[in-house]
């Protein structure tokens, strides 16, 4: 099959890890956070460096957020944020496991490619899963510290266990007063992902309307954090609009 894009030959790899539930590389301008689910990146000083390259980004945050409010919501210093519009350009092996990002590659033998959607009007990538026995059009946020769900259904028959609090520049802070640990196949890979139901009240975020309804209206029905991420490999292509999943 004919290749439809052309990857750099710049190669970067860096070193990924897990911190409070998030992704993280270190950069020349200190930590960034790696979010899928933000369409834009955003730094400290208003420059990020990514694959060797200087950028001009968002300075001191988007959407309302201070990375002091930020590092505070996650336990952990954040000097900047990685989002879709670097990330999109280029390819992608997230390895949490063996804790390296490496970026600029062509895909590793033993990968099978599939085509994903994304969310409307962004780079965020949307994968069509099986979630706890019910299809399902996920968002996969690198940046969320749980998944949520839009939909009684997918909890159904889960064991309700204790709530968790989260905070979302969109949506603001979310109380959220049951979770559930819920199997889902992604790729032919059988995972699992805490999640809770979305809320369908403002929490005080940016976004004029509560997380349930705001997915919903986007044909989105869930979301998934990287708490998945550490026990496979995961291969993204923006290029072509493509991922795979290998152990």
């Amino acid at each position: 099959m004919a290749r439809k894009t052309h990857i750099s030959s710049m190669v970067c790899t860096y070193k990924l890890y897990l911190l409070n539930r998030h992704l993280f590389i270190d950069l020349p301008e200190g930590r960034a956070l790696i979010d899928t689910g933000a369409p834009f990146s955003s730094s400290t000083s208003g420059r990020l460096t990514w694959q060797n390259q200087n950028h001009g980004v968002n300075k001191g945050g988007y959407m309302g957020f201070t990375f002091d409010k930020l590092s505070a919501e996650i336990g952990a210093q954040v000097d900047a944020l990685l989002g879709m519009d670097l990330l999109a350009q280029t390819t992608l092996l997230f390895d949490v496991a063996h804790r390296t990002l490496t970026a600029g590659d062509e895909m590793p033998a033993g990968f099978n490619a599939q085509a994903y959607e994304l969310a409307p009007m962004s780079d965020i990538p949307l994968f069509a899963v099986t979630l706890n026995g019910q299809p399902a059009r996920v968002l996969w946020d690198t940046g969320a510290q749980y998944g949520y769900v839009t939909d009684k259904k997918f909890v159904k028959g889960a064991k309700a266990l204790p709530g968790f609090k989260d905070f979302s520049p969109m949506f603001g802070d979310l109380d959220i007063p049951q979770s559930y640990v819920l199997p889902f196949t992604l790729a032919g890979h059988d995972l699992l992902e805490t999640v809770g139901e979305a809320p369908s009240v403002l929490g005080g975020g940016v976004s004029p309307v509560p997380m349930s309804p705001f997915l919903r209206a986007l044909d989105i029905d869930a979301i998934m954090g990287p708490s998945w991420m550490p026990r496979v490999k995961v291969w993204l292509n923006p290029l072509d609009q493509t991922f795979a999943i290998a152990v």
